[in-house]
């Protein structure tokens, strides 16, 4: 729904800061009133940021004209290349039940995987299976802090504070006192090598909130989501199929709401073509053709796009235009781009270099063995290491002494799905995606 976007007047900002923690009042697909938590208020933030901060206007409004300008500079852009996201998670808690497991932080990764992989289950009703994109984004969680030192990825911080009151607004302790020490919270790391995502307790009335880029990227940029709503085992209904991140990555990745936040009105605009005009956000576990005043015929809104309200169960698809949208924000003038060639999912003491040569993985799919072959150029060690789509090691082959490499790599014991090649020799580094069928 490509139209003018609107700017929110001073006076609606100063009513969201009141009301941001209130409860929300939906519609489903039956036009029914629905009475539910807010599932986002990182648009309201961003408003509140731009009527407050002139230089974070200036570079908001400078990084979507760079978005828009890379957009019509690559018309067919279908690139292939993973980009590789290194995550940090902040666990911040009061309480045994807000401190929750590694294996709900893994849940989560595996999920939002899924579904920036366009492998996510759910309907896409009568939209065409082309509208789900393979955005080709891939999160991995950090395997080396900043100091060096090997990590799970998680960190944990014990806090006093019993729930957050964050609305955004700013790039402060005061707009996200979550993600400062002196608030309770804790500090982000480095935002230029880690997407930090905290999560703690936001209450009963939010689900998340997330600061859009900037260039350059500021301390306070990335998500936070409500612990309740993270993971999946011991998640809360209906919010517990990881849907709540894949929404908030979406606007740290460029990405506005659907309905472009008017109204109602018609006239708002998520800056992407390919999604049909929506009025208003769609709450609830939405099935089949919803049609609303904007867009009265089927195949109707797209309530399951992940940039709207939907239930996660309702949650299915970004669209190509989504994609393109947001890997403007990694290329090589983007903000993201450093974050993109971070090598911090890489295991301690193994560098990053630039790509190798004449790269060849096959066959692509495979159903249990493939080839790697690639040159390489007076290096003593080669180490091929295969991990699955939540970063986990399953394979790993170590070669020395070599000049050319063609070495056939056994996965007929591995499940099907997604899998990331990481070539690495004592001089360069590269990684592939290879899909293994059953």
């Amino acid at each position: 729904m490509k139209q003018k976007l609107p700017f929110i007047l001073s006076l609606l900002l100063i009513a969201f800061a009141l009301s941001v923690h209130a409860q929300s009042v939906g519609t489903d697909q039956n036009n029914a009133d629905v009475n539910v938590v807010k599932r986002c208020a990182s648009y309201e933030a961003l408003q509140m940021q731009m009527a407050s901060d002139s230089i974070f206007k200036q570079q908001r409004i400078a990084l979507d004209a760079y978005v828009d300008n890379w957009i019509k500079e690559h018309p067919d852009y279908d690139e292939k290349t993973t980009i590789n996201i290194p995550v940090v998670v902040h666990i911040i808690y009061a309480n045994t039940t807000q401190n929750i497991s590694d294996t709900r932080v893994t849940q989560q990764i595996a999920a939002t995987n899924a579904d920036y992989a366009g492998t996510n289950s759910h309907s896409m009703g009568s939209f065409a299976t082309s509208l789900r994109a393979n955005t080709n984004i891939h999160f991995c969680l950090a395997k080396r802090d900043p100091n060096g030192t090997a990590t799970t990825g998680i960190t944990r911080t014990q806090t006093t504070v019993s729930s957050f009151s964050t609305m955004g607004g700013s790039a402060s302790c005061s707009g996200y006192p979550e993600r400062c020490a002196s608030s309770g919270g804790c500090a982000a790391w480095d935002v230029n090598k880690y997407f930090n995502i905290w999560v703690c307790n936001l209450g009963n009335s939010l689900c998340g909130i997330s600061e859009f880029p900037t260039n350059p990227l500021n301390n306070f940029y990335g998500s936070t989501i409500c612990y309740k709503y993270f993971g999946t085992t011991g998640s809360t209904a209906p919010y517990n199929l990881g849907g709540t991140l894949s929404h908030e990555i979406g606007h740290c990745f460029n990405l506005y709401h659907i309905w472009g936040d008017d109204n109602g009105a018609c006239t708002g605009s998520d800056m992407i073509n390919d999604t049909p005009n929506q009025a208003d956000a769609t709450y609830g576990a939405n099935t089949g053709v919803v049609t609303d005043n904007c867009t009265t015929t089927s195949p109707g809104i797209m309530y399951m796009n992940f940039m709207d309200y939907s239930d996660d169960i309702s949650y299915a698809n970004f669209t190509p235009n989504q994609a393109t949208r947001m890997a403007a924000v990694f290329a090589s003038n983007g903000p993201g781009h450093t974050l993109s060639t971070s090598n911090t999912c890489s295991g301690v003491g193994i560098d990053e270099f630039e790509n190798l040569s004449n790269i060849n993985v096959f066959p692509n799919p495979s159903t249990d063995v493939f080839n790697v072959t690639f040159d390489v150029e007076n290096t003593d060690n080669v180490v091929i290491t295969i991990c699955n789509y939540v970063g986990d090691v399953v394979t790993k082959i170590e070669k020395q002494n070599v000049t050319a490499v063609n070495i056939p790599v056994d996965m007929s014991k591995q499940a099907a799905g997604i899998y990331y090649v990481h070539i690495q020799s004592s001089k360069q580094s590269v990684t592939e995606k290879i899909s293994l069928i059953k």
